[in-house]
């Protein structure tokens, strides 16, 4: 899983979006609302960024079927 990321000022507001190359769809788009002593916006980035980070760990988890060493 690949992903394309653009980070910009929108009217002079830090934007940020983040696309699914292999999809080519839209995972996150951000835009900071609030004011420089407001931490929220940036706790909800960091929030959005963390759950998308989950998001790729699950599709890389691979499973082994262990089978028990029977002794002869």
């Amino acid at each position: 899983m690949g992903y394309k990321i653009e980070a910009f000022l929108d009217q002079g507001r830090p934007a940020l979006r983040i696309y699914d190359i292999n999809q080519h769809s839209l995972c996150l788009s951000w835009v900071y609302q609030g004011e420089a002593e407001n931490n929220s916006e940036i706790h909800k980035l960091f929030r959005q960024l963390l759950l998308l980070t989950c998001k790729q760990d699950l599709h890389n988890v691979r499973v082994f079927n262990l089978t028990p060493k029977l002794d002869s």
